[in-house]
Parts: C-alpha cells; structure tokens; sequence
C-alpha cells in the first residue's frame, strides 16, 4: 500500500446548481422509491392459482419442526406427537430417513393418530451406524406392522457416493429378508437408471423428482411436465414394478437456478398442481416435506431449508384452494418507507445550517427508499441467516451501506444548497492520516469524505468476496442484492451528481495530494470481472443474478470513474490549471 503524504481537498464556492440538475438527480431517487414501492404493492397481491382436487394429501417427509432431532428425548416423543397430530389432519402418511434422534418414536405415535409410517434407514459410509439403524428398524417393522407401510433402506447413497450398489444391495436385502413389509430404497431418479440391477432387490422403487435441482433446472411453467415425462421414463424402465415418487415439491426461499425460482407461489403452484395429476393418475407419491428445515441451509444454502408445507413453527405457509399472496406483510413494508420518509425529512431540521425546502424533500425521498430497502434487508437477513456469524457478517455490511447511503444523501443535499460534491477519500489516504506515518498537523478530513472513503472500501471487499463465492462454489449461495443496492445507486448517484455539477474535469477546482488508490481499483477489478462470469454461467434467464451483476458493476463503475476522475486531479499539471482562475476556495 502506497504512503501519500496528508491530503487537502478544496473545492470552489458556487452557487446552487439549476433546477433541472436537481430534478435529474431527484427524478432517480423518486424512480428508485417508486420501484421499490410498486415492488413492495405487488409482492401483496393475491394471485390466482389452481385449486387442489384434495385437501387430505397422500404423504409428507417428516423431520421434527423446531429442529426437534436437536432435542432430549422426553422432549422429542412430545414435540413428534404435536408434529404428527397436525400433519394427521393433511396427510394419510409420513416419511422418515432415520429411526435415530427421536424418530423411532414415530410408528407409536403414529399407531394413536392412524397414520401411516413409510419408515426410513439413514445409510452412510459408517458401518456400525449403519448396523444399529437396520437394527432397530427391523424391530420397529416388525413390531408396528399395521403402521409401517414400507422401510426405505437408505436414501440418496449412491448419490452422495457412500456405498456401492453392491454393498447397497446387500443391506437392503438384509433387511428384507428380516421383514415382513415391503422394502425400496431411495434416490434421484437418473441413479435407479444407472442400477437397475438394484431393483431385483427391492419390492418397488422410489424415485426422487425435483425440478428445481436437476442439473439443467427446470422452471415452474415446465414442472409438472417434467415430472410427468420422468415418472413415464422410469416406469418404462421397469415395467414389472410399482413406481413412488417418494421425494418432489418446490422451494418457498433461496437462491434461484437460471429461472427456476423458489417462492411461495411457486411452492403453493406446484403442490397443488402436481397433487391434482397424482390424484387424477393414481400415481402414489410423497411431498417434501412437511416443516421447514433451517438447519439444512448449512448444507444446500438458504433454499435447503424452505421445502416445507408448514413453517418451523408449524404454521401452514399457504392453503390449498384460493389466491396466495406471496407477501401477506406488505403493509408493514409500506409503513417503513413512510416512516424513513418522515425521519430523513424531520431530521433535516436538526442539521446546522438548516437544508433548503428542496433539499429537504430530496431528503424525504432518499429516506422512502431506504425504508423500503430496510424491510427487504430484514427479510433477506432474517431468511438466509442461520447462526450468529450469519447475522454478524449481514448485520455489519448492511450498517455499512446504511452509513454510505446516509452520507450521499447528506452530500447531495448540501450540493442542492450550493456546497461542493465530497469525494470519497481513498483507503490508504485513510490509514496514512490516523497514523500511517500521519503528519498530525494537517488538516483533518471532512466526515462526510471520510465515511464515504471508509463505506465505499468496506463495501467492495465485501462484493468481491461474495463474487468470488459465487463464481467458484455458487449452487447454494445466495445473491445479497438486498444488502448491495443502496451502496451501490447510493456511491452511482453520488457520481452522476458530480458529473452534473462538473461534467468537464478541468472545471472541478481540487488541489490534493491524495493519489489513485490501487487498492479500491483492484477490488472494483475483481468485481467487474466476478460479474461478467456470474452473468455468463447463470445466463439471462436468472433475473436475480443479473440484477446482482449490474448492481456489481454499477458500483465497480462508480469506483472506477471517481478514481479515474482523482487521479487526473491529482495531476500537477491539472492541478495548476485547475487553480488558474480560482476566486474563492472552501476548505471540505
């Protein structure tokens, strides 16, 4: 990192700028509050779905909702048979992947509330594991026999390439050789084409079709066409057994997939969609899954734990017959940007000299959209979000924007009023100044230069980081656009401000010794480039990686051309012919 030597930025003392400077800059900011606020109005519109032909469903994956496997075991036989008297009233059968942690529980529960149990075997690489699962799964089938439907000797093994299909072969039929009910195992459908042999072992076979994880996704207008065509492929494949779908649905939450996108209506779209083809077809089936799985975002990202029907507290996300609204708080939405109207316009009256009325109300716009942006922040946050790394990471880049985009608002204002635009002070002018080899006789930085320098550095590691995340290992994470956008229209408008007050370099009245800063010009590389791949591999069908990539680049941009503009600055030449003809300087 280079040492420049104190900085001292001057600016001439100008009257304030036409009306129609100030309309462009405040048309965008009311562009952005309208945007947000129509997107705000939209999310709680009912939307009209096809209604399901049956409200009691045939079967539902069941893991324990409040991350019941967590549990002491008093509290576990307790929380299933809260969890299984509610599924009781939608589902004639659960599904379970293990009768460890609580879940041997399940067929006695079951027995009570006349459910049916298609009863799973967690098999992995861990031999004794997998010994003390058919263990007590055999004594379970056998002692619950009028409960439990089928045994699932393992699920997704050969996917996660845990045994062979020999050895698998041999497990299951272990256990059915000790069983009186019938045994399949488990797995996504293309895995059963790979080893049919493995069928002759079992009494049926078990296919899982997820649409939003094939590898080529599949949107929701294409679902159950997909499901259909792969349901007609695999029975052809095996024409002398029975065919479950023991695993289909779609996601609430996360990360879209090209345009594969996971919402509640998309959820609540398929579910009945696809429930009124079963039922029509007589095509036997299992939901995933009952509750949301938060824990499972460790494993698959945001969308791995927002499969269920029900929520992790057991409330049911959306019904099965009439409109859903995706957003059902999107009032309360409309009421934050209201309240970050009245509290940007209000606190104007606080700052010393008062804001112009017109500066004001600039003000009051920019604070509309950072409400609006405040509540699809905590959504963002509070549905991504797993541990408390996860809130610490989001909770300090969103309080950094926060503070970006309060500082360009602050300097916009006072532009309106005929101050000079702040330049954002470079990261290694910072670190020189607080003690880098500092001269603690020069002048300090104004706040507003500083926070926007500090903001603007913060930011792009942060940016450079999540992109380099994305274009190495991007299946299961998330694009934070919610925590990116008003760093990045906040640091664009700052910078098309100041092309309006100087759209000629040489006009722009700066004598400084603060140099370009490599450091900020690397990270703003980096994310140009991260942003250009990220476009390219998740094509122009994900909107949402798009808008990620240009608010990337927007902000890279932004970076750049004030760069670019501070080191022409910087320039001695341009310097002395910047201060040719200068009457009056203020000092920023």
């Amino acid at each position: 990192m280079h040492a420049p030597s104190a900085p001292s930025i001057e600016t001439a003392t100008k009257s304030p700028p036409p009306n129609w400077k100030v309309g462009v800059v405040a048309g965008a900011l009311l562009a952005l509050a309208l945007l947000l606020l129509f997107n705000t109005w939209r999310s709680g519109r009912p939307q009209s779905l096809p209604n399901a032909t049956t409200e009691k469903l045939e079967c539902a994956s069941y893991t324990p909702s409040h991350n019941g496997h967590l549990l002491d075991v008093a509290t576990q036989r307790a929380l299933v048979a809260v969890d299984l008297k509610l599924l009781a009233e939608r589902f004639r059968c659960v599904r379970t992947y293990s009768v460890s942690e609580g879940l041997d529980r399940v067929p006695s529960v079951a027995r009570e509330l006349g459910l049916k149990v298609m009863m799973g075997l967690w098999i992995s690489s861990d031999a004794p594991s997998n010994d003390r699962e058919i263990a007590r799964g055999i004594a379970l089938a056998n002692e619950y026999s009028d409960v439990v439907t089928a045994v699932v000797v393992g699920n997704e093994v050969l996917l996660r390439r845990e045994q062979t299909a020999e050895q698998l072969r041999a497990l299951i039929e272990r256990v059915r050789a000790a069983t009186h009910v019938p045994v399949t195992y488990a797995d996504v459908w293309e895995f059963w084409l790979r080893n049919a042999a493995l069928a002759r072992s079992t009494n049926f076979i078990t296919i899982h079709i997820l649409p939003y994880w094939e590898d080529n996704p599949i949107d929701i207008d294409r679902a159950l066409d997909h499901v259909q065509n792969i349901f007609r492929k695999v029975q052809a494949a095996f024409p002398k057994q029975r065919v479950f779908i023991g695993e289909t649905g779609w996601p609430s939450a996360g990360r879209p997939r090209l345009n594969a996108t996971p919402s509640l209506t998309n959820e609540a779209r398929f579910v009945r969609e696809f429930v009124e083809y079963a039922e029509r077809e007589k095509i036997p089936y299992n939901i995933i899954e009952a509750f949301d799985q938060p824990w499972k975002r460790s494993q698959e990202g945001t969308v791995g734990g927002y499969w269920g029907l029900y929520d992790a507290q057991g409330l049911e996300k959306f019904s099965f017959a009439g409109p859903v609204i995706a957003n059902a708080s999107w009032r309360i939405a409309a009421l934050t940007a209201l309240f970050g109207a009245a509290l940007f316009g209000c606190g104007a009256y606080f700052l010393r000299p008062r804001p112009s009325p017109r500066a004001i109300a600039l003000l009051a716009i920019a604070g509309h959209a950072a409400g609006s942006l405040s509540y699809t922040q905590w959504t963002y946050m509070s549905t991504s979000n797993l541990g408390t790394l996860d809130w610490i990471a989001t909770s300090a880049w969103a309080l950094t924007g926060w503070c970006a985009w309060i500082a360009v608002s602050l300097a916009i204002a006072r532009w309106v009023d005929g101050a000079s635009l702040p330049r954002p002070i470079g990261i290694a002018t910072i670190l020189h100044r607080i003690g880098y080899g500092a001269d603690r006789s020069a002048q300090s930085f104004d706040g507003i230069a500083r926070t926007l320098g500090l903001t603007r550095v913060l930011v792009l590691f942060g940016i450079a980081y999540v992109c380099l995340g994305l274009s190495y290992a991007g299946r299961g994470r998330d694009f934070p656009i919610a925590l990116m956008a008003a760093p990045a229209i906040g640091f664009a408008l700052l910078e098309w401000a100041t092309l309006l007050e100087c759209p000629m370099i040489s006009r722009r009245v700066i004598t400084t010794s603060e140099s370009f800063d490599r450091e900020e010009a690397l990270l703003a590389s980096i994310v140009s480039i991260a942003a250009v791949y990220i476009a390219f591999h998740e094509t122009w069908l994900n909107t949402r990686a798009l808008i990620w990539c240009g608010l990337c680049a927007l902000f890279a941009v932004s970076t750049a051309v004030g760069q670019w503009r501070m080191r022409i600055a910087s320039n001695p030449h341009q310097r002395a012919e910047q201060q040719t003809g200068t009457t009056q300087v203020e000092r920023i």
